[in-house]
């Protein structure tokens, strides 16, 4: 049975730690990380305490070793304030070195030495502590690496304060019961059954009995699809339908390629289910979709195999319903991308944006560039000045399947057709100029080797992406310092025309197109190129004025480029800040920087209502990596907002300011409040081309998280996607937010008493919350975020299984007890502690 649980607080913070690679010849060391509080001086700062004890009977000297470990991504260490006996610098990135200083005091066995974390960000979740730990120590020339045990100190809830000032609630057992108490279970009809919600549905008289289904009546041109359709009811039913050009049996269902009149008449099909028989009409891509909708109404676990009749029409609201996936941060294998697509499949969703490329991984091989696999696809202690260095605890020599990991070609191209089958673009992207530190090394490491072999300074250096007497000096973001493409030079350009063919050839292959490429174009750090001589001539050649007309001038090039080798151009709405006046012919872009209260809420509409094609990516509500609730033992960042289901749902892609909106440290942003912001003009909508849901990958390092944090926001950005718009022409405010309410009821009950099931059933992960509480006059009452759960309890010290008391009414609490919400297949939330004096713990 596969526990469904954020993690086990214990496990973070067993007294015992993580095992160490001891040797008892050799040194046995404990690392203690504790965070003491955020905004902890004039600075802002939060503090921690890094603790290193000797645990061996080995004297740690102040001689011949170095410490490594990971910080909170895109945070500086105060490093000055550290310690005198010890020395810490950055080495790039999230990466840092301990080194002893001269006043180090040699540690014998049971002694301490206490070092003073002060990090420029708040540190409020367990997601946040400092990782990776690990020592190199020089022995007679040879570097040995050992990696310490590890304990992490409690969090109390109180952490979970940002600042002072920070006034968002903490939600717990009781915030939940109270957000829990107007939900109520109804019973789901044919439309409530398929989720994202259908155009039109009539529900019909009688039903079908799906196992009664011997033939799929289909022609040459949908075997296809039909081929998917057989694989559902076997997987569903285990009956093994046949798929034939003329069916002979009664009971039959019938694939017909032909164009159903709806607005989107493309992606749109009529499913028609009667007591005889069932017809999907449509084109390909139609009857995909209506062998998705059928499939929804396949039976889940303890469900009647009857269908009930009814005619649906149905066809989606955007064209572009995507969600982009980060695997260069931290990796996910093929079969993980596989169930991924399935999944989107499932809920209608048609773009995977591919995150292949970043400062911490290379996750593509392209034949023509080995380098990049070679350089960028695993993480290691740098034993050369190109190596991939340790990021988000990946350790000395990384993590396989999570820090170090790539798609082969046939990896990639199997991925391609898999994703076709269910109607599902890849746009892979490889992000430059910024945020391209492995291409800038792997290409100096090209370079390098050529020269060796003979080849000419031309031919070694055609595709060197950097500058090598530049001396700029920059920080990105993430905190590196050399991850920018010099856009000065042709040899740059040279890869990125490279890099076009190398993927049109791979897609080739596969037998699809290459219709879209994204590069990227976001957060490219200020100070690149302002000590580049090449950028100074290069400047003076063309008339540039200043750094940043060479941005314009990199991205009008790569736009000319991908038009020439007749691709879309995909790339992140940055890249406008750069190059105002770039012509969005062939261009759309990502709009994703939308916090509410920053003042940059209608970007997004400012490029579609300037005639750019715009995918909504907005990082308040569509941003999966944002942790759900902001509770301490809740995984995830809130750098953008916190994000659950709820919010995702509350999504309103063309009326973003009709609603209030939570502001990330507490309060509101009103509808009057942003009455000044820029709607959308009617030219202006018509460039709203889709939106699409993110996970950025810095503390995805399993499967299960990654499961966690996306299911079931997927099923709330689908929704969005594909179902029409709930507001009508001049609602607002309480209109709007009524029929919410009354909408989220319903898909809530959905998610609870099926989704939730289906996703058990294809053996993924996904969050299920954890339990209300309410303790009043010693009885416990409890509620659920979802009704179709079931609220299970037991005696602490008890095992709390499926099995266990199922609560139905208020408990009489005569000892500490444990609650959490179970789904039919025994997975469970987070468990919840109730003690007899009416204190809550987990």
């Amino acid at each position: 049975m596969r526990i469904f649980i954020t993690f086990l607080v214990l496990g973070f913070l067993g007294l015992n730690g993580c095992v160490g690679t001891k040797d008892n010849n050799k040194h046995d060391l404990l690392i203690h990380w504790q965070q003491i509080g955020n905004d902890v001086n004039k600075k802002g700062e939060s503090f921690a305490k890094l603790t290193i004890k000797n645990i061996g009977n080995n004297t740690l000297t102040g001689e011949n070793w170095s410490m490594y470990f990971n910080n909170k991504p895109c945070t500086k260490v105060d490093v000055e304030a550290v310690s005198d006996q010890v020395i810490i610098k950055r080495i790039n990135g999230d990466f840092f070195e301990v080194k002893p200083s001269k006043s180090f005091k040699a540690l014998q066995k049971g002694d301490s030495l206490v070092l003073d974390l002060y990090t420029n960000s708040a540190v409020i979740k367990y997601t946040d502590q400092a990782n990776g730990f690990y020592f190199v120590f020089d022995e007679n020339g040879k570097e040995n690496f050992y990696t310490p045990s590890l304990e992490i100190g409690q969090f109390s809830p109180e952490m979970a304060k940002i600042s002072e000032t920070d006034t968002y609630e903490v939600e717990d057992e009781f915030i939940r019961f109270d957000k829990n108490k107007s939900l109520s279970k109804v019973e789901l009809n044919t439309s409530q059954k398929i989720l994202p919600t259908p155009f039109q549905v009539t529900e019909g008289k009688g039903g079908i009995d799906i196992t009664s289904i011997k033939e799929i009546q289909s022609s040459s041109k949908t075997n296809k699809q039909a081929k998917l359709l057989q694989a559902y009811i076997k997987e569903a039913t285990d009956n093994q339908v046949a798929i034939v050009e003329k069916a002979t049996s009664k009971h039959f269902i019938a694939l017909i390629e032909k164009k159903v009149n709806v607005p989107n008449s493309e992606e749109g099909y009529v499913l028609n289910i009667t007591s005889e028989d069932i017809s999907i009409q449509g084109t390909d891509k139609g009857i995909v979709y209506g062998i998705q909708s059928l499939r929804a109404l396949l039976p889940l676990k303890g469900e009647s195999t009857t269908i009930k009749s009814a005619l649906i029409k149905d066809y989606p609201r955007f064209g572009y319903r995507g969600f982009m996936i980060d695997v260069a941060r931290n990796f996910q294998t093929k079969e993980t991308i596989l169930n991924l697509l399935d999944v989107m499949g499932f809920y209608k969703m048609n773009t995977l944006h591919f995150h292949l490329t970043d400062d911490e991984g290379w996750r593509i091989e392209l034949e023509k560039f080995p380098e990049l696999i070679e350089i960028g696809s695993k993480r290691q202690h740098p034993d050369s000045p190109y190596a991939t260095i340790p990021s988000y605890g990946s350790g000395a020599k990384g993590i396989d399947d999570v820090s170090n990991g790539y798609y082969s070609k046939a990896d990639y191209i199997e991925i391609l057709k898999f994703a076709q089958e269910r109607n599902i673009e890849i746009i892979p992207e490889v992000d430059i100029p910024g945020h391209a530190r492995i291409a800038i090394n792997a290409m100096k490491y090209r370079a390098e080797n050529l020269k060796k072999a003979g080849k000419s300074d031309a031919e070694a250096n055609k595709y060197l992406l950097n500058d090598p007497n530049d001396t700029s000096e920059y920080s990105s973001v993430q905190g590196f310092d050399d991850n920018t493409i010099c856009p000065c030079q042709e040899t740059s350009y040279n890869f990125i025309e490279a890099l076009i063919t190398e993927f049109q050839a791979i897609y080739k292959e596969a037998g699809i197109p290459l219709e879209t490429i994204h590069f990227g174009g976001d957060e490219v750090a200020k100070g690149v190129w302002e000590k580049s001589p090449i950028c100074k001539e290069f400047m003076k050649e063309n008339n540039l004025k200043d750094v940043e007309a060479i941005k314009g001038y990199y991205a009008v090039r790569i736009a000319k480029m991908a038009k020439d080798n007749n691709v879309k151009l995909q790339l992140w709405d940055d890249i406008l800040h750069h190059a105002e006046g770039m012509s969005p012919e062939n261009l759309t872009l990502n709009a994703w920087d939308n916090s509410w209260g920053v003042g940059t809420e209608d970007f997004g509409y400012k490029r579609a209502n300037q005639g750019y094609d715009v995918i909504l990516t907005s990082v308040s509500s569509l941003y999966f990596d944002m942790a759900y609730t902001k509770e301490i033992d809740e995984p995830g960042f809130y750098w953008g907002d916190y994000n659950d289901t709820r919010n995702i749902f509350n999504y309103l892609p063309t009326h973003f300011f009709d609603i209030d909106h939570k502001l990330r440290l507490g309060g509101e942003l009103t509808v009057d409040e942003m009455k000044d912001k820029e709607r959308l003009t009617a030219k202006g909508l018509t460039h709203i081309k889709g939106i699409q849901g993110a996970i950025w990958a810095e503390t995805l390092k399993s499967i299960d998280r990654l499961e966690y944090m996306i299911y079931p926001k997927m099923i709330a950005l689908a929704e969005r996607a594909w179902a029409q718009s709930i507001v009508k022409r001049g609602e607002q405010g309480v209109v709007i937010e009524k029929k919410l309410d009354q909408q989220w009821n319903t898909f809530a009950n959905a998610l609870g008493q099926r989704e939730f099931n289906r996703f058990a059933a294809w053996g993924r992960n996904y969050r299920i919350p954890p339990v209300g509480v309410q303790v009043k006059d010693n009885y416990v009452s409890a509620n659920i975020a979802y009704p179709g759960l079931s609220i299970r309890y037991a005696k602490v010290g008890e095992e709390l299984t499926e099995k266990s008391s199922e609560y139905a009414q208020p408990i009489q609490l005569d000892g500490a007890i444990q609650v959490a919400a179970f789904d039919k297949f025994g997975n469970h939330g987070r468990v919840i502690f109730i003690s007899t004096n009416n204190k809550l713990s987990k």
